[in-house]
């Protein structure tokens, strides 16, 4: 679940900082800037994983708030928090929520890291525009990694990214699709990144820190 996780946030990363590619940088500049002037962001999207050789297809909503280096990310009936300094996975259906300092992989998830991440092992390519959807390859320069390459759709004219897929060497495809990227309104102060056991009594609290 943590690497599934991992996964999700490097996704939503690439949907809105990455760059590298000239013919891509100047979209990809401009989807970043148009996130990076938000004092606070919601991200809605829909999540689907398959397989189709083991005909595997599934599609989940989620939800996520990004504000600094905070976050808070709603999916697969699972909330999780980051309040700058303890991460927080909130399993309402088991009532339970384990406490853990982030390590050096789940550093990548801060939102302050994600604008560097684009320099960090990656080999990009403008596949094909048209339509008004231009598609960006991802590779890896390190292919020990799971996945062979990210492929990005995104809408050059209103700087806005459709979807991010992730292609799993193992046949499991992660993607995700863009719903909508806003501005949040009011700010969320910095209490609603980090779940309180005080006010869930009920819950079971694993503190692995």
């Amino acid at each position: 679940m943590r690497y599934f996780m991992t996964l999700l946030f490097v996704l939503l990363a690439y949907a809105v900082f990455a760059q590298n590619d000239p013919k891509a940088k100047e979209i990809l500049d401009k989807a970043a800037a148009k996130f990076k002037a938000y004092p606070a962001a919601e991200i809605d999207f829909t999540l689907t994983m398959e397989n189709p050789s083991e005909n595997i297809h599934e599609m989940h909503e989620g939800k996520a708030w990004m504000k600094g280096n905070l976050y808070k990310l709603n999916v697969m009936d699972v909330e999780n928090y980051y309040d700058g300094k303890n991460i927080y996975t909130y399993m309402p259906e088991v009532q339970e929520v384990n406490i853990k300092n982030p390590n050096e992989e789940e550093e990548m998830l801060n939102p302050t890291t994600l604008f560097d991440i684009h320099n960090q092992g990656f080999d990009q390519k403008l596949v094909s525009t048209g339509n008004d959807i231009t598609y960006i390859e991802l590779f890896p320069t390190d292919k020990s990694r799971n996945f062979t390459k990210i492929g990005i759709w995104v809408n050059p004219a209103t700087s806005s990214i459709q979807k991010v897929t992730s292609f799993g060497k193992d046949g499991n495809n992660v993607l995700i699709t863009i719903k909508s990227i806003k501005q949040s309104s009011p700010v969320p102060a910095d209490s609603f990144f980090k779940f309180d056991p005080a006010k869930h009594p009920e819950v079971e609290v694993i503190d692995l820190r």
